[in-house]
């Protein structure tokens, strides 16, 4: 009888080896987090483009209306910062400014 307690138990580690060895899969392929077992997940927010921020912050005015532009998107981030708009109408604004200033995205 002992054996077999020792064998069911072994079952079950297996068991869930597996699980979270295909919950560990099916994050990956998500593109979700695993935290502390394979039923509880979260999803990572996709990484921005770092090269949109370093563009603009890398950007020379040409002329006064670039550099209306360009103080316009800084106190735009701010706001974000401050919570002030949500990042979805942030995202929006600076496409616009992108565009007035002729950068490529």
């Amino acid at each position: 009888m002992a054996s077999r307690r020792g064998d069911t138990f072994d079952k079950r580690q297996r068991e869930r080896r597996r699980q979270e060895k295909a919950a560990g899969k099916r994050s990956r392929r998500q593109g979700t987090e695993l935290l502390n077992g394979p039923l509880t997940t979260t999803t990572v927010e996709p990484p921005r483009p770092a090269g949109l921020d370093t563009l603009i912050e890398n950007f020379t005015p040409q002329t006064r209306e670039h550099r209306d532009l360009l103080e316009k998107f800084s106190m735009l981030k701010e706001h974000r910062k401050a919570g002030g708009i949500d990042t979805d109408t942030f995202e929006l604004l600076r496409m616009e400014i992108f565009e007035e200033l002729g950068l490529e995205i």
